[in-house]
């Protein structure tokens, strides 16, 4: 099969980062492209930079998405995604959505991971306008400039593990998922108290999960 992965913003880097996140959990045998907004945002870190990243993101749905199965949305505020899927018949997985979804059927409530306190908020709002509230233990944005880099930092994994450990024993996460594309590539901690998931490879899941039955769906009607 193949996918494409859009970035809303304008990194580069960021997009080669979800990119080897999402190609290693739908596995080989698959073909995914990674697209990002050269228009967009450096990073989107606001409600306003999430608006000002979706024209650019609306145009390279226009261009990309009739060449695949399935689409990921890199973005954790899962920008414009109904969008999206009203520009195609195929499927297209948005971060957050995904996270909620797959992480509530491993064990809810399920705790979320952000990068940047002012952005919690909008994650709680998105849940709830998903009717997945009552799976949604807490959002923690933890503030971590490092984690915009090309590389991971050990700084980062630090807090990332210290917010893991606030969702679980101050808010009761049984499983918690980093949604911010920022926290590609952190998951494998050791000495977390509950288990932690990744949002991209989260939606690169669902892309895979969505793609197979919609292919079956279709061989069965030709």
């Amino acid at each position: 099969m193949r996918f494409v992965l859009l970035n809303p913003n304008a990194s580069v880097e960021m997009t080669a980062r979800m990119c080897a996140v999402a190609r290693e959990a739908v596995g080989p045998g698959h073909a995914l492209d990674g697209y990002h907004n050269p228009d967009g945002p450096a990073a989107i870190r606001s409600a306003a930079d999430n608006a000002l990243a979706v024209p650019g993101l609306l145009s390279l749905g226009a261009r990309h998405l009739h060449r695949c199965d399935a689409a990921i949305l890199g973005v954790s505020m899962d920008t414009a995604l109904n969008e999206l899927r009203r520009q195609t018949t195929i499927p297209v997985a948005g971060v957050t959505e995904s996270a909620m979804l797959l992480g509530s059927q491993l064990g809810a409530p399920v705790g979320l991971i952000t990068v940047g306190s002012d952005l919690a908020a909008l994650y709680r709002d998105l849940v709830r306008q998903y009717g997945l509230g009552g799976r949604l233990a807490g959002v923690i944005g933890i503030e971590a400039p490092g984690a915009y880099g090309g590389a991971t930092d050990a700084t980062v994994a630090d807090k990332l593990r210290d917010a893991v450990r606030t969702l679980h024993r101050a808010h009761g996460a049984r499983v918690v998922v980093t949604v911010a594309a920022a926290l590609c590539g952190y998951v494998n901690l050791r000495d977390t108290d509950v288990p932690l998931y990744d949002g991209i490879a989260c939606a690169a899941l669902q892309a895979l999960a969505l793609a197979r039955l919609r292919q079956a769906s279709l061989s069965s009607a030709g």
